[in-house]
């Protein structure tokens, strides 16, 4: 199964993911700044709030894959369920 949530996740983020995020890509792309401008300012302060920063970003990545997973493995199982509907 974990074969099949990788394949899938991949083939959501490159072709599916893109599609329904066109309705908010400019406020996605301005958030994006925001971060940029702000993880520089964070950075800017000292090489120990840099570390931090650096350790932050990667949690987050982590809570966002994980999170993403289980969305996944949600539409997955709604999906399986309508199947055995019809």
């Amino acid at each position: 199964m974990g074969d099949l949530i990788d394949d899938l996740s991949l083939y959501a983020v490159e072709n599916l993911i893109p599609r329904f995020q066109q309705e908010t890509a400019a406020e996605i792309r301005t958030a994006w700044h925001k971060v940029d401008r702000l993880v520089e300012q964070l950075k800017a302060l000292s090489p120990e709030a840099d570390r931090y920063l650096e350790q932050l970003q990667n949690e987050l990545l982590t809570i966002d894959f994980y999170r993403g997973r289980a969305v996944l493995q949600a539409g997955l199982s709604i999906g399986l369920e309508l199947g055995r509907l019809i």
